[in-house]
């Protein structure tokens, strides 16, 4: 065999970079029942990934945007064929809807959380960028710009500089707060990189009173304690008790999209939360069994800054031949393999509000006030705890997380 043919023979490489914060073909909107088995496979996929990296992470922070590393792997699932669009559809939880069907609803999805309201700031986008010279697939192309909003451009990857026009990409949408997103990723041997950011910054529905805040004991792991500024605001919660745990939903301004956190029992952990929790539960009990109630929610500030490596979760649930002898034969017609998935997300919870990004509404209902209301309750947030955004209009988990020191690493 000579160069030429060894040169023909090497798989090139894509790599796919998600950075948090938040984002033709004759194909309609979505209807309503595809609408909710696309919000369905989201939502399992969202609880299973957190898992996965949790599971790998015991005792340490975690924050990911389940939203944005969907959108990435979907978008490359669009130019993938036989066991490894089988195997990215199994992982997505999007095996049974049709073609379609899916791309409608990942449109409807897009469009929808990029709608411009004036009461937070959401906005979702993605990028693809591919070796000058390399022979993309105009189907491809078109599907990504058309369905995912993506902006297609051709780069070269031997020069250094690509890195610099992929950070600045990130750190423009995502306002600043994930600055760089491809070092480490881009090198000679790249032939395609796709990157998803994700930008979300609201102000709560009811802002906590900074005159309340005071610093409060937290209790880490392995019997640690740290003092750090606490939240507090008394009122009527959308409030669950669960089996060995609180929740409480807390909307920001216009009510679409709200932060649910979920404080362990004392002798439980979120280790064991998580176990209980899934996509199904999550849809049939757990965010339905939410009432409104009266009481006391002290909740600490929050600043997360985090980075993970997605390739070994996802291949962990399932999605494997996508990292080796892959078949991505709808993207072009050189051999290509996914060699990376990374994202970097940033959440911030104060006072004001929540700000949170990364590079992969309707009121809550008044009930009826009972003859014997039942007594106030207690959530003090002072031990390890989960948390997840949500949209509600659509059903997408933007973040979602388990936190153990919210001062920074446990």
């Amino acid at each position: 065999m000579n160069i030429s043919d060894l040169l023909e023979a090497k798989l090139s490489r894509f790599i796919i970079a998600t950075a948090l914060l938040f984002q033709g073909f004759g194909v309609h909107g979505a209807s309503p029942a595809d609408q909710q088995t696309l919000a369905s496979a989201d939502i399992g996929f969202a609880f299973k990934l957190l898992k996965q990296i949790a599971r790998a992470q015991p005792g340490g922070n975690v924050c990911i945007s389940p939203y944005s590393a969907s959108s990435v792997v979907q978008m490359a699932s669009t130019g993938a064929g036989g066991q490894t669009k089988l195997e990215m559809a199994q992982v997505l939880g999007t095996t049974g809807m049709a073609p379609d069907a899916l791309l409608a609803g990942i449109r409807d999805v897009s469009r929808s959380l990029n709608s411009g309201s004036t009461s937070v700031v959401l906005a979702a986008a993605n990028a693809l960028w591919y070796r000058q010279g390399t022979p993309m697939k105009p189907e491809f192309v078109a599907r990504s710009q058309e369905f995912f909003g993506a902006t297609v451009d051709a780069l070269d990857f031997n020069d250094p500089r690509s890195v610099a026009i992929v950070n600045a990409w990130a750190k423009e949408k995502t306002r600043g707060r994930i600055p760089a997103i491809a070092d480490g990723l881009i090198d000679p041997a790249t032939d395609l990189f796709l990157a998803n950011a994700v930008y979300f910054k609201g102000k709560w529905e009811v802002p906590f009173e900074m005159k309340l805040t005071k610093d409060r004991v937290f209790h880490l792991r392995r019997g640690r304690e740290r003092k750090l500024p606490m939240m507090e605001q008394t009122r009527r919660f959308a409030y669950r008790r669960g089996t060995g745990y609180q929740a409480v939903r807390l909307p920001y301004q216009g009510w679409s999209v709200a932060m649910y956190v979920f404080l362990p029992d004392d002798g439980s952990s979120p280790e064991k939360l998580l176990s209980i929790l899934s996509g199904d539960t999550w849809q049939r009990v757990t965010e339905p069994g939410f009432n409104e109630r009266q009481g006391t929610v002290v909740l600490p500030r929050l600043k997360l800054e985090y980075r993970v490596e997605l390739k070994e979760p996802l291949h962990a649930l399932g999605m494997k031949a996508a990292f080796g002898k892959a078949d991505f034969s709808g993207m072009s017609t050189r051999p290509l393999f996914i060699s990376a998935v990374r994202q970097r997300t940033f959440v911030e919870v104060n006072e004001e509000g929540t700000e949170a990004a990364a590079v992969t509404g309707m009121p809550v209902p008044s009930m009826a006030i009972a003859m014997n209301p039942p007594k106030p309750f207690q959530m003090i947030v002072d031990r390890p705890f989960l948390f997840l955004i949500e949209d509600k209009q659509t059903r997408t988990i933007l973040f979602m997380g388990v936190v153990f020191n919210p001062g920074g690493s446990s």
